[in-house]
């Protein structure tokens, strides 16, 4: 195998959404009491409800690449039944080291 499995682009992604959305709601939550700032969004606090979105987003992200980490961990060959057949045959062909 290469070196590039162990590279997972959903985890900078993820840290990417998850810090940008935490910094667009810390913007929402500090004008949440300015009205003309809002007006052209029908007074809806655009930037706290997106800044929720990309959290969430980037949280998702950063999940899913936890949970396929675990699923993708190279195993040795004798944990697996292909890996056995595998030695097996190397090993009645002598080309075992």
């Amino acid at each position: 195998m290469s070196g590039a499995v162990g590279l997972d682009l959903r985890i900078p992604i993820g840290g990417l959404f998850a810090a940008l959305g935490i910094v667009l709601s810390s913007y929402g939550f500090a004008t949440i009491g300015s009205a003309d700032l809002y007006a052209r969004s029908a007074g809806l606090n655009i930037n706290l409800w997106w800044g929720a979105v990309l959290f969430v987003i980037g949280v998702l992200f950063l999940l899913a690449a936890r949970r396929g980490a675990h699923r993708t961990a190279v195993r040795p060959a004798t944990e697996t039944p292909e890996g056995r057949a595998t030695q097996a045959m190397e090993h009645r062909g002598g080309l075992e080291r």
